[in-house]
């Protein structure tokens, strides 16, 4: 299948700090260039991973497998062959669009992939790299993440826990290990050392690996029940391009346990004059909204408000910003870990109830 590149401006830096290394530092050098091996070999296993999901390579009776630190011979088992086979035919409805089973585990895949080729980028030239400087990768490796956090929500909610024959579990921890590993990554971007960086990516690209070995092992009897993954991990929301961020005052105690990553309703209550006269009613006007962050003050009263960031879109922000100055009052409704779905909800009143 064909990669999707990562849309990235490189910048060629002279002296990079690559150079540097490779030139003065040859404990530094030889560490840089066993963790370039490691990450070949997780690079192109990835890649095997993902078109023996689309049914180009047979790996079953033993596919002979070469990278930088080698060769080897990887056998999967022969019933993989035909659930792999009806993986591709099985058609899922994720949102509003439809895929393969295959397909949407190919998807964390491809964005592993392109990480591993923004990392490539910063290699030495006689490694296969063009020696650019970390820091021009930030903006690709976002972009990987973000692409990262949306393809291991599909799966999740596809409960694809029974794929690969019982096997889906034990590759979705993997897969969602290194999604925490680009996560920590992404957010301390900035490592003085080339070296570190290279540890960090290629503890990334070795989840990856150990995904693909998990499908030699044995099924797990318990994975395939109600099809619920036993690992869990979501990446902390990020302020991308299109989003908006809008802070908003609460009441201090609907805060409580409120943090970071958290997805919240908001709710407004206002005074709603009809014909049939007046009435108050509340109505939830935006649904799983991420928080970004949360500031409570070291000392509280009956009446003291705190300020709560939310990740929305513009429109979304508009009303936001509306409800604040328009209604009686904001609430949040926290929800729980992993639930962003968005549903219809009926305004409340008290007309509704006492009749």
């Amino acid at each position: 299948m064909t990669f999707p590149g990562m849309l990235l401006t490189a910048v060629l830096v002279s002296g990079s700090v690559c150079q540097v290394l490779a030139a003065e530092d040859p404990v530094e050098r030889d560490r840089t260039e066993t963790l370039l091996a490691d990450m070949d070999c997780a690079e192109k296993k990835c890649r095997l991973f993902s078109d023996y999901l689309e049914g180009k390579i047979q790996v079953n009776g033993g596919y002979k497998f070469r990278c930088a630190k080698g060769r080897e011979t990887i056998s999967l088992p022969a019933d993989l062959a035909a659930i792999v086979s009806s993986m591709t035919a099985r058609e899922i409805r994720v949102g509003k669009s439809t895929s393969t089973e295959a397909r949407l585990w190919q998807a964390p895949l491809e964005a592993l992939y392109d990480f591993s080729q923004l990392v490539r980028k910063t290699a030495p030239v006689k490694s296969g790299g063009l020696a650019l400087a970390q820091r021009s990768m930030a903006g690709g490796c976002l972009a990987v993440l973000v692409r990262l956090d949306k393809a291991m929500a599909a799966l999740r909610e596809a409960r694809l826990a029974g794929s690969f024959g019982g096997r889906g579990d034990l590759v979705f921890a993997h897969l969602a290990r290194a999604l925490s590993e680009l996560d920590a990554l992404e957010r301390s971007y900035e490592l003085s050392s080339l070296v570190t960086f290279y540890e960090k990516s290629a503890a990334v690209l070795k989840s990856v690996e150990d995904a693909f070995a998990a499908l030699s092992g044995e099924p797990q009897a318990a994975a395939a029940a109600g099809g619920e993954f036993s690992a869990y991990y979501y990446a902390a929301p990020r302020l991308l391009e299109g989003l908006r961020s809008v802070s908003l005052l609460f009441p201090w105690h609907q805060l409580e346990g409120l943090r970071r990553g958290d997805r919240v309703d908001l709710m407004v209550t206002y005074e709603n004059i009809s014909a049939a006269g007046k009435d108050t009613i509340t109505a939830t006007i935006i649904q799983a909204a991420p928080v970004l962050s949360v500031l409570k003050p070291q000392e509280t009263t009956p009446e003291t408000k705190c300020a709560v960031r939310l990740l929305l879109s513009s429109v979304q922000a508009q009303y936001a910003a509306l409800a604040a100055v328009q209604g009686r009052e904001l609430a949040l409704a926290v929800r729980v870990e992993g639930d962003a779905a968005t549903r219809a909800i009926d305004a409340a009143s008290f007309k509704k109830i006492i009749k």
